[in-house]
């Protein structure tokens, strides 16, 4: 489980490290600080070293805390439905330590400081515990307006064709909580989910990742996304889905990104109930 764990983290950091949005503020935040140099920099520093510092510490420092709220909300909230404001604040807080081991190795091997007495270690912690569980809390806190903001009303959801079913009827207004478990960058409309091991490849319109749980919990917390289970393997959100498709006899749903996803025997009068026939 540790291993899976570690995995998913690192396949999330990898689709960070493509997120145009990412670089942008891993630079700005480059050039603010090395222009005005806070914490001595400015003195100890000339201004291309002193870029190079503050680059290689803001990756250095978002990649210990981003792995660190990855791993520990994982580790105590993954079986748990707990508020996503207060899994952003624990997180927030544990990511506080290995920041401030990493701006201690940085100001030792780049700035010649001393190592900090446990007063001043403690300082440290708290301050990086305090700005990391702000900006963690802030994310959420900007995503869930951004997603207020941009889904649909479920008032204007379609019927599907055929006997009458009301989409809308499986539309409740919620956000699904699976979203809080994506990387920022990906947290869109939700498609499709697909059993891989121990994993679940959650699809969104921004992309995929794994996740680490299991099948029936993944469903679960999509919850605010109208959808089918059409195999044991996968899931579809109906506004997803561009059509059908018969091959050799078998089911399959057509997806509006081109995804074809087979449908079992057990479901298949499901599907046929949506309205897709």
């Amino acid at each position: 489980m540790k291993h899976g764990l570690l995995h998913s983290t690192l396949r999330e950091m990898q689709a960070l490290a493509f997120s145009p949005r990412f670089w942008g503020l891993i630079l700005i935040a480059t050039a603010v600080l090395g222009v005005t140099g806070p914490f001595g920099t400015y003195e100890r520093l000339t201004l291309l070293p002193r870029l190079a510092y503050w680059l290689a510490l803001a990756l250095a420092t978002f990649t210990a805390g981003y792995a660190a709220i990855r791993l520990v909300g994982e580790a105590l909230f993954e079986r748990r439905a707990v508020p996503s404001v207060v899994r952003a604040l624990i997180t927030g807080l544990a990511a506080g330590v290995p920041i401030a081991l990493v701006v201690t190795a940085f100001d030792w091997a780049a700035l010649s400081a001393p190592i900090p007495d446990t007063s001043s270690a403690l300082t440290l912690f708290l301050n990086c515990a305090l700005i990391a569980a702000a900006l963690s809390l802030a994310s959420v806190l900007i995503e869930g307006e951004t997603s207020a903001d941009t889904e649909p009303q479920t008032a204007s959801m379609p019927t599907a064709p055929g006997n009458g079913f009301d989409i809308a009827m499986l539309q409740p207004p919620t956000r699904p909580p699976l979203l809080d478990r994506l990387p920022p960058p990906l947290r869109g409309r939700l498609t499709s989910l697909s059993m891989q091991d121990h994993y679940v490849e959650v699809h969104t319109d921004k992309g995929s990742t794994l996740v680490l749980m299991r099948m029936a919990d993944a469903m679960r917390e999509t919850e605010g996304e109208a959808g089918l289970q059409i195999h044991r393997s996968h899931w579809v959100a109906l506004d997803a889905v561009a059509g059908i498709a018969r091959q050799d006899g078998k089911l399959f749903l057509k997806l509006k990104n081109g995804t074809q996803l087979p449908v079992s025997r057990s479901f298949a009068g499901t599907v046929r109930d949506a309205g897709f026939r």
